[in-house]
């Protein structure tokens, strides 16, 4: 676990900061979490394509335009969430707590020159803010870079999503109420395969699918979920909730709640696979996977990430010195390499 005594006598390690930090503001500012552990048989034995289930429609859908330079244009895609929660006692308390959570939130980056390229779908980490800043300095540049079509997702409970009670963007998303941060997580993978439908209904070009920490999970088990993704490249994180949880120093808190709930980290694992999520397998071919890892991350065990890698029949994986949040340094390099794929699957 991150909050173990790591760095006793030795220099203090950025991720272990960068989650001290984080545990400061959701401790003054966050709001408690609920103990929801009654109500998670709802989950179990229920079957992976009940859990996370395909869209079976796509909801009318507005395009706006945010702002546009010479050969860039930002546009906002808003189409309303099909997530139905699985939990009877949720679903009451989500249609009436969280309506901001059930519109979904997206920002599109077209750059003139990539329209017969591969587009990308592009899900960002735990809590990240969206500013305008981000949106120039990261998403804008990544749109030009790679030369693609870039739409990212808004996670629930993330941005414009972000019920109006909440101090901090995200913070609700993954915490030890675990019926609504199983709820988020199904409605994430939804929206995004949602998403998916109407950009392939849209112009039948390519799409892949990118994301980064968090996101870099959630590509992961959208690259298990569904096949229409041309391809995945997953950032920086592997797929074990279960670990995720026991290891990531922001989630210290979560830690703490459910100690506090009376639940061992072993409690959750066995609940995590009891409802199946690891009986999910991937759909991609190896070819179509690229994993990026940072060698001494404290969010996502590099350990884990090897053993992702040997069990999904050894994708292409980039290694670099860094650690997780030391990885945002390496990001410009990176971009390079995801240019490269994307080259390739631009000529098939």
């Amino acid at each position: 676990m991150a909050d173990d005594g790591r760095w006793l006598g030795l220099p203090p390690h950025a991720d272990d900061v960068t989650g001290a930090l984080a545990d400061v503001a959701l401790q003054l500012l966050g709001q408690r979490a609920e103990d929801t552990r009654a109500d998670l048989a709802a989950y179990e034995a229920r079957g992976l394509d009940v859990l996370f289930p395909a869209p079976e429609t796509t909801p009318p859908v507005t395009v706006t335009t945010r702002w546009w330079v010479p050969g860039l244009v930002s546009e906002d895609v808003v189409l309303p969430s099909l997530h139905e929660p699985l939990a009877p006692a949720f679903r009451a308390r989500w249609r009436t707590d969280y309506p901001e959570t059930q519109t979904i939130y997206a920002r599109r980056l077209r750059p003139a020159s990539a329209a017969r390229r591969p587009r990308l779908l592009y899900l960002h980490g735990y809590m990240q803010p969206e500013s305008l800043v981000e949106e120039i300095a990261l998403l804008a540049t990544m749109a030009l870079q790679l030369n693609v079509e870039i739409v990212q997702l808004q996670p629930p409970y993330h941005g414009r999503r972000a019920p109006q009670a909440t101090r901090l963007g995200g913070e609700l998303y993954w915490t030890a109420d675990l019926v609504r941060s199983i709820e988020a997580l199904r409605q994430n993978l939804l929206d995004a395969r949602t998403l998916l439908g109407w950009l392939l209904a849209e112009d039948p070009r390519p799409v892949g699918v990118m994301g980064l920490s968090l996101g870099g999970a959630l590509t992961l088990a959208l690259a298990c979920l569904d096949a229409r993704f041309a391809f995945a490249v997953p950032m920086i994180a592997h797929m074990d909730l279960a670990a995720m949880v026991a290891d990531a120093p922001v989630l210290a808190g979560m830690r703490r709640d459910l100690g506090r709930f009376g639940w061992s980290l072993g409690d959750f694992r066995a609940f995590v696979g009891r409802i199946g999520w690891y009986d999910l397998r991937p759909k991609l071919s190896p070819d179509r996977v690229h994993l990026f890892a940072a060698s001494d991350d404290h969010f996502f065990d590099p350990a884990l990430v090897t053993a992702l890698w040997r069990d999904w029949g050894e994708p292409e994986l980039r290694w670099y010195d860094a650690s997780h949040m030391g990885f945002l340094l390496h990001l410009p390099a990176a971009l390079g390499a995801v240019r490269e794929i994307v080259d390739r699957h631009a000529r098939g």
